[in-house]
């Protein structure tokens, strides 16, 4: 389960790089960044709760940049905290 969690935040992450590429944008891209950001919001919630520090900031930002710095550090984190680095480090 929490590889699929890990999976779907890469994903979520190659979208919302996607839309944040400087160039005029329509409504149809802020709606796009919009649903990626609530599905980002629900993994984030099933993770951590909405108390967490990374649900909050991904909840206040409008920016497509600081989504995809909050993504990227929950991907680094969950790759320190697994079981083949645990392994290695025991």
């Amino acid at each position: 389960m929490y590889l699929n969690f890990r999976t779907e935040l890469l994903r979520l992450s190659y979208e919302i790089e996607q839309l944040w590429v400087p160039e005029p944008r329509g409504a149809n891209d802020k709606a796009k960044f919009i649903a990626t950001k609530e599905k980002v919001l629900d993994i984030l919630k099933i993770l951590f709760g909405d108390t967490s520090r990374e649900f909050r900031v991904v909840k206040l930002t409008c920016s497509p940049a600081t989504i995809v710095k909050v993504v990227n550090h929950v991907i680094h984190r969950s790759d320190m905290n697994s079981p083949n680095t645990m392994a290695v480090n025991m």
